[in-house]
């Protein structure tokens, strides 16, 4: 199937021009061509970017939400430097505002020195928060971030290792509260995906799985009934899921059943932790361009990372921020908890 626009002499808007190259495009998804809708969508893109003011890329990023596959990004060792992606993630710097909805609070935040963590962390501090960031050894990224948020005033502390260990998890809290007195807001969102595999169940080790649940829901046991003795009333407990949950990839199935385990810790917490005040959320995302794509996926999938998606792209972290934000708000989610909140671009999770 092949489907072209012929040239003619009628002079075309840009914007009509683009939208027809958008809907070939779609066209293309519907027959599951993604090879050519992508050059249609790439199309459209290039055209709105040419006519959008001054031809600044970042602006027609911005535009369409964030930057569209073909990604150049290289393939890296797990965890994953934000610092070395092509693109590299927009976590929000140049577009995000507060209006104090958490002011004084202290939050910690699980792999907060990259990708949709660093987004929640920087998003959370411009709320007034102040922010602990635990993270695996990207020091790099972590010491970054926490540099941007301290020069804009606010406290910022690094709490390096690995949480898949007891002691760390118990670490991580002791600390916290030895330096700020307590905790209002928990996000369990560092998560460990293995390199894909093409057999699935047969090509994963007995330590890559186990490994994979004691970082992604072992430790977010042992972190959560650490805070918690920590934690006043109105506190939250954000944890983080996936897609992965509700469709999941045969390649990473450790991965996407820890994330499905995530739903259901979610929920049962959230029910006991009712009588102490403590609400109980999860943010299930759809793809996003984050360094656990470069270090888990090869080359091809990462350069065509986010095209099945509806919106034909992965979000940006800082497209995640917001659901934080709104969670970690008594003000705005006060009556919300047990909740899993999608925000997948369009797929549907249940």
């Amino acid at each position: 199937m092949a489907l072209n626009i012929a040239q003619t002499h009628v002079s075309i808007d840009h914007r009509a021009l683009s939208a027809i190259h958008n809907n070939i495009g779609n066209v293309y998804c519907m027959f599951n061509d993604y090879d050519h809708a992508l050059e249609h969508y790439n199309e459209a893109f290039r055209i709105k970017s040419k006519f959008l003011p001054n031809q600044h890329p970042s602006l027609a990023q911005h535009f369409e939400g964030g930057p569209q596959p073909l990604f150049n990004s290289e393939p890296q060792d797990s965890p994953g430097l934000e610092s070395e992606m092509d693109p590299k993630p927009d976590y929000g710097y140049t577009s995000y505002n507060g209006t104090g909805k958490l002011e004084g609070k202290v939050a910690i935040i699980t792999g907060g020195d990259s990708g949709i963590g660093r987004a929640v962390a920087l998003a959370f501090a411009r709320e007034g928060a102040s922010i602990v960031i635990s993270y695996l050894n990207e020091t790099e990224d972590a010491e970054e971030i926490q540099k941007v948020i301290q020069n804009e005033g606010h406290d910022c502390i690094l709490i390096p290792g690995d949480i898949s260990e007891e002691a760390q998890c118990k670490k991580i809290i002791n600390e916290t509260v030895a330096r700020f007195k307590r905790i209002d807001i928990l996000v369990n969102n560092a998560a460990y995906q293995g390199k894909q595999v093409d057999d699935s169940v047969e090509g994963m080790s007995h330590d890559r799985v186990l490994y994979t649940f004691k970082t992604n829901i072992v430790a977010m046991f042992d972190l959560t009934r650490f805070a918690i003795p920590h934690m006043p009333k109105g506190s939250s407990i954000i944890n983080v899921g996936s897609i992965q949950a509700y469709d999941p990839s045969s390649e990473i199935l450790d991965y996407a059943t820890t994330k499905a385990a995530i739903v259901g810790f979610t929920k049962g917490l959230a029910e006991k932790m009712l009588e102490k005040g403590i609400r109980v959320n999860c943010v299930a995302p759809g793809p996003v361009w984050t360094p656990l794509v470069v270090a888990s996926l090869s080359k091809e999938r990462i350069s065509q990372f986010g095209a099945n998606s509806p919106t034909t792209r992965p979000a940006q972290p800082r497209e995640l921020a917001p659901a934080f934000v709104f969670l970690a708000s008594g003000r705005d989610s006060s009556y919300v908890s047990g909740e899993i909140l999608a925000v997948t671009g369009g797929r549907i999770t249940a």
